[in-house]
């Protein structure tokens, strides 16, 4: 695809080639209509001028006068009584002519073949050096009739002004290419700007060095697109400020039901005790799906403090250990290759909860007896990465797994609330570091956190 910078470059290129094309043609046109008959009158003025002089004041020697009006700028094919052939000035391009034009002007008529010139699209009669394009007449010497054909040598007339002309169009055309380009970069650029401002803006963050001071269209749309930011980041604000209150608010009320259910599951026998076990259990997501706002709330604030050492190997060991029953539950297996070494700035509870998302997940999309690899190591930065040997995903699923509330598998996620991932991209990007997936369906999936 190309990109705005390229398709003004070349649409503008592209519009100097089309003008020039047609200023050729109009020119061209131009010179047919009006100026090819002047051309030829001139010239055959001139010739007939010449042979007055010739016979007038010479005494019939034919080759000096030949060579004495190619010095004058004229270039010259004579065709003498016995058929040959000489050149006087420039050489004509093409020197083909039909042997009844000759015979002709050897008998004396005269051969007007520049004004009978045919028009060509792009290329000027004046220019097309051939003899069919010459004024022809004959001349009488001291050894019979000779046919002249006879145009100006421009490369002889004009030969100083052809390289003026031809260095003038070409370094227009270089520096028009170069100017337009250079131009066209310094339009583009607060375009480029404002289109990575959105990117800012869609990763959440604020868009630097606008050009709002502009007075012209770009300056407005960076001005109304700043004021869009400033409206989308007091609603952003507004809206966190929601989510944490109201979840802080559930938190205690829950905490009371739970209390209570726990106290029915206990007292209770029959269906109560299984109505009282449901609302226990219901209740505990609702609590944990308040938590993880509160974290989520927490963590786009960045109300955090990023400034102890974390033994990545002790705090991955902590998770596994922590989560032993769910894996014993299963059967599955944990292999762990960790370099005991590792040691990262951070927070140490984000970073285990990291870890608790990725080994819950590993576990869920995990058939019984399965395998997961855990491994911590230095590559070009501190990598985690854990791998199972699950049900995997799609390319879709993979696209928006790290969106909030997404689950891409309802059968195998329905406990969870979806904000798994986008909890550990906030906070391994709160770190510096960024969250990768490699998965294909059926054949498992592998997380990478780089810090």
């Amino acid at each position: 695809m190309k990109t705005l910078y390229t398709r003004i470059v070349l649409t503008v290129f592209m519009i100097l080639l089309l003008s020039g094309a047609i200023a050729l043609l109009v020119s061209n046109i131009a010179y047919h209509v009006w100026w090819q008959p002047t051309y030829s009158e001139k010239t055959e003025q001139t010739a007939q001028a010449a042979l007055d002089y010739f016979e007038t004041h010479t005494d019939g020697e034919a080759s000096a006068f030949y060579a004495l009006l190619a010095q004058t700028g004229y270039q010259l094919l004579v065709v003498r009584p016995d058929d040959d052939i000489d050149r006087y000035g420039g050489s004509f391009r093409d020197e083909s002519l039909d042997a009844d034009i000759i015979a002709s002007v050897q008998d004396g008529e005269r051969y007007d073949g520049m004004r009978s010139y045919p028009f060509h699209l792009f290329w000027l009669g004046l220019f097309d050096n051939e003899v069919v394009n010459t004024y022809g007449f004959s001349v009488d010497g001291n050894e019979g009739t000779d046919a002249v054909f006879i145009r100006p040598d421009l490369s002889a007339q004009i030969r100083e002004l052809h390289l003026f002309v031809g260095l003038f169009f070409a370094l227009l055309t270089g520096l028009a290419f170069i100017l337009i380009a250079l131009s066209t970069s310094l339009i583009v650029r607060p375009v480029r700007t404002l289109t990575e401002a959105t990117r800012s803006v869609a990763s959440g963050a604020r868009p630097l060095n606008l050009p709002t001071e502009r007075y012209d269209e770009i300056g407005t749309l960076a001005r109304r697109f700043s004021d869009m930011v400033d409206s989308l980041e007091k609603s952003e604000g507004e809206r966190r400020r929601f989510v944490s209150s109201v979840s802080h608010e559930f938190q205690t009320p829950l905490t009371s039901i739970k209390g209570y259910a726990s106290e029915l599951v206990i007292r209770t026998e029959g269906d109560a005790r299984n109505y009282a076990r449901i609302i226990h259990d219901e209740t505990e997501r609702l609590s944990d799906l308040t938590r993880q706002l509160l974290l989520l709330a927490r963590l786009d604030e960045s109300n955090v403090s990023l400034t102890e050492s974390v033994d990545i190997s002790a705090s991955i060991k902590d998770v596994i250990r922590r989560h032993a029953f769910q894996l014993d539950e299963k059967g599955i297996a944990v292999a762990t290759d960790l370099d005991e070494t590792l040691v990262v700035t951070g927070d140490p509870l984000l970073l285990a909860q990291v870890w608790t998302n990725l080994l819950t997940n590993a576990i869920h999309a995990s058939d019984d007896g399965g395998l997961i690899t855990i491994k911590a190591y230095t590559a070009d930065r501190p990598t985690v990465s854990i791998e199972d040997d699950g049900v995997g995903m799609d390319e879709a699923t993979q696209a928006r797994l790290f969106e909030r509330f997404y689950k891409g598998d309802a059968s195998r996620t329905g406990r969870g609330t979806g904000l798994g991932l986008a909890i550990v991209q906030d906070i391994v990007r709160l770190h510096g570091g960024d969250l990768t997936v490699e998965s294909r369906l059926g054949k498992g999936s592998m997380f990478y956190v780089r810090l």
